[in-house]
């Protein structure tokens, strides 16, 4: 082979070794759900990237985040109202607005998306938790108060962080671990609450099945007090109905039939025996 054709071999690979090697120097891939936004490093933030591939400048770069909702698990160790320092998981999704991403770069900087969520986000979360939680006792955190103490730190974290460009939704408050002296006093006061709660129930058990005796035992003693108005009305009914020209017709038919008798010096009609 001559040596131009030599060279011109030679030129063909460099040719295309700089195709290969601008394809990943020069083009950008963003994935979907996510936005980049592009800078260098002496000209700041440039532009938006949408998700696809992009061809961005030989000296630049990109910062990827999310626009689709993440789910963040973490844990807090705060103070409750009542002295105790508690350690709890936490968790919380977030995305960001995508007509925002600018001013978070020029917030942020070039941080990645693990370096803001640890940064950042949670120095945010931090802080409404421990603002929240200061005004809750440790049995309101560890019992029935903890999703409305969740709802607080999700407000306002959410409030924190929106002025930039972050929406954080659903922040959730996991059990807390307690030492060991915190959490014998909790179950204690539970199952006291538990007892208490039981009593309550079989008092009101005992109430409801003396107010059935009650309207039982009413109902018997007016049954009885209408017999006793209805046996009062018939015999007075009765009496009415007996006069003397009953009585004296009564005792013609018995002298008519049976004869009359002398019962010490008394003369007596007889009546029919039944």
């Amino acid at each position: 082979m001559s040596v131009k054709g030599i060279l011109g071999l030679v030129g063909t690979g460099v040719m295309v070794l700089a195709l290969i090697v601008g394809a990943f120097v020069f083009v950008e891939r963003v994935p979907e759900g996510q936005v980049a936004v592009v800078y260098s490093p002496s000209g700041g933030a440039k532009k938006v990237l949408s998700p696809g591939w992009s061809v961005i400048g030989l000296f630049e770069k990109t910062t990827k985040y999310p626009t689709r909702i993440t789910i963040i698990k973490d844990k807090v160790t705060v103070t409750t109202k009542d002295g105790k320092s508690i350690s709890m998981p936490v968790s919380f999704e977030y995305k960001v607005s995508s007509d925002k991403v600018i001013n978070i770069f020029k917030e942020l900087g070039s941080q990645d998306v693990k370096q803001i969520q640890e940064g950042y986000m949670y120095q945010k979360l931090f802080r409404a938790s421990r603002s929240v939680v200061s005004g809750y006792t440790v049995l309101d955190i560890y019992g029935t108060k903890t999703t409305e103490a969740s709802a607080e730190i999700s407000e306002q974290m959410a409030k924190d962080v929106s002025d930039l460009g972050f929406i954080v939704t659903n922040v959730t408050l996991g059990t807390p671990q307690l030492d060991e002296n915190t959490e014998k006093a909790i179950n204690a006061r539970v199952q006291s609450a538990q007892e208490l709660e039981l009593k309550k129930q079989e008092l009101q058990n005992e109430q409801i099945e003396a107010e059935k005796k009650k309207v039982v035992a009413e109902g018997e003693a007016q049954k009885k007090l209408i017999a006793a108005r209805a046996e009062a009305e018939a015999n007075a009914l009765l009496a009415k109905s007996i006069t003397p020209e009953i009585l004296k017709m009564e005792e013609m038919k018995a002298r008519n039939k049976f004869g009359w008798i002398t019962i010490q010096g008394e003369v007596t009609p007889l009546v029919e025996s039944k």
